[in-house]
């Protein structure tokens, strides 16, 4: 994509972030631009989770965190590292992640809830709305 439309694509979500309210999410969207690794995390409650979940296409991942029953997990620690790189993001998380990263290339995920880890390899471009649901 060329820089004119990346940046004009990054003007439109950040522009339907703040109309929505989801200034976390604006703020956080814009990291992945100065070659770091970004998650916002949300999605308490319907209102939220909607507003997170429709901003998927702007984003290069949505991480989902539920049980095995679907019910959805908020407190999930996940690491999002690109170790060839040497970038890393890592914090308290759920039951919505969204994720920007600087560049494409491979990711690894790892996530932990209630001492389980799951760990994936995904391959991530900016803006790409990839979507990875991660259940214990």
């Amino acid at each position: 994509m060329k820089a004119s439309a990346w940046h004009a694509l990054r003007c439109l979500a950040l522009g339907f972030v703040v109309a929505l309210g989801g200034v976390t999410s604006a703020v956080q969207a814009e990291g992945a631009d100065d070659g770091r690794i970004t998650l916002a995390c949300g999605g308490i409650g319907k209102d939220e989770s909607a507003r997170m979940l429709a901003l998927q296409p702007a984003h290069a991942l949505t991480l989902i965190f539920a049980a095995n029953d679907g019910s959805y997990l908020a407190g999930v620690d996940i690491r999002i590292e690109a170790p060839l790189e040497g970038l890393s993001t890592q914090r308290s998380c759920g039951p919505i992640g969204l994720v920007d990263v600087p560049a494409r290339g491979q990711y690894r995920i790892t996530a932990s809830h209630e001492g389980r880890v799951l760990e994936q390899w995904v391959d991530l471009t900016p803006a790409g709305g990839a979507r990875l649901v991660l259940r214990w």
